[in-house]
């Protein structure tokens, strides 16, 4: 799709979602208007919307969701480590149980890798910038990186701990727990955010899928794939460059901080 095409499905994609249901019929008669494609690509964004869904995440799925089907890479073995089973899977990458394969020790540990079909220079950036983004962190409350290399056919991964858990929201259900069980659950998630801060690393897609709790009730911050860095370094143009033009967010929550930030305001 030219870039032209996705900045005006971007542009109609966020007017409609400020949009009441119902109102979004007559909105999109109106400016998708002898463009029905535009059309269809806006619904999939609003309806993933809807459902917590990354818009990058549907946009990208749309073009290549029949070529992941027949490329995963289950059961191959990147560095000391099998791939046993896909337990996650974002716009950009893919998250694998994996075991140590190489005889020495057993561990189960978490692989990042891009998805089969997604290995654009975009991408490819973003997911090394990710990798040496978690490589700087040592939080408890952060997924720990462990390991990285590249596969055989190019494509980058990184090791990650296996956090056994839950989001935080079925987390906090499942065990019934109370308001200030909850505060003190979220202020350690508050302390692996500030972390990052310090860091001048700012995670920009902060939601229940991407804050575990492990079977120990410890909650552990992932997925710094969208992060944005605060800071120049030598590959500073290109970092800028990574964020030019995409709308970079999971729409649900990111609108509901807007709400928030314009609420404080008013206080």
């Amino acid at each position: 799709m030219p870039h032209e095409k996705w900045d005006r499905i971007q542009e109609i994609f966020l007017q409609a979602a400020d949009l009441q249901p119902a109102e979004r019929a007559a909105f999109l008669d109106r400016i998708c208007s002898g463009d029905p494609e535009a059309r269809m690509e806006v619904e999939s964004l609003l309806r993933a919307d809807a459902t917590g869904e990354s818009a990058v995440c549907a946009a990208i799925e749309f073009e290549v969701a029949s070529l992941l089907d027949d490329c995963s890479p289950v059961n191959t073995q990147l560095g000391s480590y099998r791939l046993l089973k896909e337990i996650g899977r974002g716009g950009m990458g893919a998250v694998y149980l994996a075991e140590r394969a190489d005889g020495q020790f057993q561990k189960q540990v978490a692989v990042k890798m891009v998805r089969p079909g997604l290995d654009t220079e975009f991408i490819l950036a973003r997911f090394r910038r990710e990798r040496q983004v978690l490589g700087r962190f040592d939080h408890p409350n952060i997924g720990k990186l462990l390991d990285g290399g590249t596969a055989a056919d190019g494509t980058p991964y990184f090791v990650m701990e296996y956090v056994d858990g839950d989001w935080i929201t079925r987390f906090c259900k499942s065990k019934d727990l109370g308001v200030e069980e909850r505060l003190r659950l979220f202020l350690r998630v508050c302390s692996a955010v500030q972390y990052a801060h310090l860091q001048f690393v700012v995670h920009r897609d902060l939601k229940p899928g991407n804050i575990l709790v492990d079977s120990k009730g410890e909650p552990k911050l992932l997925d710094f794939g969208i992060c944005k860095l605060l800071y120049r370094d030598q590959d500073d143009d290109q970092n800028n460059a990574l964020t030019l033009g995409t709308a970079l967010l999971t729409p649900q929550y990111a609108c509901r901080l807007r709400c928030v930030f314009a609420w404080r305001r008013l206080l």
